[in-house]
C-alpha cells in the first residue's frame, strides 16, 4: 500500500523543514516539497508539528514479572512520550557476571512493546580488554563507567582497551557513585573529558539524561542514529505528531518542546501506539536494535 503524508513539518538545527513523505509497505519511499501529480491517497498533516519517534534512557530498567505492572510502566515512561525506542544497561561487579546479567536482562525484556538497546555499567577497574572483547562479541555499543577519583581511570590500562576496542569502537560514559556539588562535579567532567580526548576514546562528556529524549548528538555517538532520530529515505515509518499552541509562532521561534507541544498521535514502524489519550500496546514486538559500529556518523 502507497500513501502520501502530505505538508509535513519538523524542526531541524533550528529551521523549520517543510516536506510531504512518500510511504510504501511502510517504508520511505521519498521525501520532496511535494508530490503535485501522484494520484494516491493523502494524510495531511500540515495542523501539526512532526518529529521522529523519541530514544529514551532507562538505564536501571524494572524487571517487572506482573504483566499488568510491566504494562503501566511501558505506557507511563514511554509510550506516553512518543518514545518507542529505549536504552537500558545490566550491571556487573565482576567480569565472570556478564554472560548472565545479560541473559537476565534480554529475557526480561521479550514482552517489550518498543525497541532498546542494550549498554554495560560496571565499575572503572573492570574496564579490561576482555571485558571490550565480550560487549564486542554481544554488540554492546556503551559502557557507563562508574568512577569516583581521579585514580579510578588512571588505573585503566587504556592502550590495551583502545587495541581490542578496534573495529568497533565503544562509546563510554561517566557514571558518578557519589552525590558532589557543582565545583567538584565540573571538576570531574573535566578530567574525564581530558582523559578521553587524550586516549582518542568515543565517549559522552556528561552524564546521560533520564526518560528524556536524547539528542541527535548522542543518538550519534552511540551509533543509533541513523537507525532512529531522523526521516531517511528507506526508513521506518515511525513519527509523532504534536499540536502547534495557539500562541507558538514557527516562523519566529522554529523550536519544538516535546514536554510543551501536546502530542497527539504517535506512528511505530506503521503501527499507531498513541492516538489522543488513548495507547496501544502490543507486547513483543519490540526487539533489540543491534549496534553494528557505534558512533559511525559522529
Amino acid at each position: 500500500m502507497s500513501y502520501i503524508i502530505d505538508q509535513a513539518k519538523w524542526v531541524v538545527d533550528d529551521e523549520i523543514v517543510q516536506n510531504s513523505i512518500l510511504v510504501k509497505d511502510n517504508r520511505i519511499q521519498s521525501l520532496r516539497k511535494d508530490f503535485r501529480y501522484y494520484n494516491h491517497i493523502r494524510m495531511n498533516v500540515s495542523p501539526f508539528l512532526m518529529s521522529p519517534v523519541h530514544v529514551m534512557a532507562d538505564l536501571h530498567f524494572p524487571l517487572i514479572q506482573n504483566h499488568l505492572e510491566q504494562k503501566e510502566y511501558y505506557k507511563n515512561t514511554f509510550l506516553s512520550k512518543g518514545c518507542t525506542t529505549f536504552l537500558t544497561t545490566f550491571s556487573i561487579t565482576f567480569i565472570s557476571q556478564f554472560e548472565l546479567q545479560l541473559k537476565k536482562l534480554r529475557t526480561s525484556l521479550i514482552n517489550s512493546p518498543i525497541d532498546y538497546v542494550i549498554g554495560l555499567e560496571c565499575p572503572a577497574h573492570l574496564l579490561t580488554s576482555e571485558l571490550i572483547r565480550k560487549c564486542k562479541k554481544n554488540k554492546i555499543p556503551v559502557i557507563f563507567l562508574i568512577w569516583d577519583t581521579e585514580g579510578d581511570l588512571r588505573n585503566i590500562p587504556w592502550g590495551w582497551v583502545k587495541e581490542a576496542s578496534f573495529g568497533y569502537p565503544i562509546t563510554f560514559a561517566p557514571k558518578f557513585v557519589t552525590n558532589i556539588d557543582t565545583k567538584k562535579r565540573e571538576k570531574r567532567i573535566k578530567f574525564w573529558e581530558n582523559m578521553l580526548v587524550e586516549e582518542r576514546l568515543p565517549h559522552l562528556i556528561d552524564e546521560i539524561p533520564q526518560k528524556t529524549p536524547l539528542s541527535l548528538m548522542i543518538l550519534k555517538k552511540l551509533g543509533i542514529y541513523p537507525k532512529r532520530g531522523n526521516f531517511l529515505v528507506g526508513g521506518e515509518v515511525s513519527y509523532n505528531l504534536y499540536e502547534i499552541g495557539s500562541n507558538q509562532n514557527l516562523d519566529e521561534e522554529p523550536t519544538f518542546h516535546y514536554d510543551m507541544n501536546r502530542l497527539m498521535l504517535t506512528v511505530n514502524k506503521g503501527k499507531v501506539l498513541k492516538l489522543y489519550n488513548q495507547m496501544f500496546f502490543h507486547p513483543g514486538e519490540g526487539e533489540e536494535l543491534m549496534i553494528k559500529i557505534p558512533g559511525f556518523f559522529k
